[in-house]
């Protein structure tokens, strides 16, 4: 099991959602296993469906345990690589402390095109 750490904007309480596996869709979704809708990214945020009581914008999230990645990139190649001993996500950027790895959108100036991926799976093991 995957649990992803949801940081709001204004420092409230965090938010915690797990699952076996977390996908971030090239249209800005993060879907889980059940490829329902867990949050979408608009605007440099994260946003969390009503029904999950947290309506909040979210700044980043992350994921304090060890975990893959199974990247597309922009031309359909698939690359798993990791495991990471952790993940920040944030700012259209993905980050393993403090080493930028890639982006899921290219919204951020700083973000190259090419460094953009259209599908991110999380995975806790291959």
């Amino acid at each position: 099991m995957i649990t992803l750490t949801f940081r709001a904007l204004s420092g409230e309480s965090v938010i915690l959602v797990r699952g076996a596996y977390f996908r971030i869709c090239a249209d800005g979704t993060l879907r889980g296993p059940d490829n329902a809708v867990t949050a979408s990214y608009t605007d440099g945020l994260w946003q969390l469906p009503r029904k999950q009581l947290a309506s909040r914008q979210h700044r980043m999230l992350e994921c304090r345990e060890p975990i893959y990645l199974r990247v597309t990139t922009s031309d359909g190649q698939r690359d798993c690589i990791g495991p990471y001993e952790g993940l920040r996500v944030t700012g259209g950027a993905i980050f393993s402390n403090d080493t930028y790895l890639g982006a899921h959108t290219s919204g951020e100036q700083y973000v190259p095109r090419t460094d953009v991926w259209k599908e991110i799976a999380l995975l806790s093991e291959l």
